[in-house]
């Protein structure tokens, strides 16, 4: 799969994100967008998914399901882990994400209940079990120690879909293996 941003300007008020931003993104393996923050990571990630659209352009080559993993968790308080999850999928894929995600003995915990940790991978599960083509996650290892880290990653390693990433890690982009972008 290759998505295709041509031209795009994208400004918010007076300060100018992007403008003429030229690039083909191939997804032959994870795909990383690294930068200093404020560079616009999160914005061509938005306007990629189709949250947010582009003041001038066109982005081509997206397929139609796309899950996103906000920085924020966006989790539903009042709701289970599993809960949260079968929002976007059903019981069983619940089910499996959140055991995929080591969290299997805390599906039925109110989410507020839960650690940073712990919703942050809630939050991955939910990205996960969107049946997408396109998974973009953002920033979706912030609060997980290294050997939680590793475990998320092998589990998106395994996935048989595209995965745009953005981290400010380098080693995450090693760990993945991963196609690095950076924006400047």
């Amino acid at each position: 799969m290759t998505v295709t941003l041509k031209n795009i300007k994208k400004s918010y008020g007076d300060r100018i994100i992007f403008d003429n931003f030229n690039r083909e993104i191939v997804f032959d393996k994870p795909v990383v967008l690294m930068g200093e923050s404020g560079v616009g990571k999160t914005t061509l990630a938005r306007m990629i998914a189709g949250l947010e659209k582009s003041d001038f352009g066109e982005i081509l080559g997206v397929p139609e399901a796309v899950s996103f993993m906000f920085q924020e968790d966006r989790l539903l308080p009042w709701f289970s882990a599993r809960e949260n999850v079968e929002y976007v999928s059903d019981g069983k894929a619940a089910d499996y994400y959140l055991e995929r995600v080591l969290l299997c003995g805390e599906k039925d915990t109110l989410v507020s209940e839960l650690s940073g940790g712990m919703k942050r991978r809630v939050a991955l599960a939910r990205a996960l079990a969107y049946k997408s083509e396109l998974v973009i996650l953002d920033e979706p290892f912030k609060g997980l120690d290294i050997e939680l880290k590793k475990k998320m990653i092998a589990l998106i390693l395994e996935e048989k879909r595209q995965f745009l990433i953005i981290t400010h890690e380098a080693e995450d982009a090693v760990l993945l293996g991963a196609n690095v972008i950076n924006i400047q």
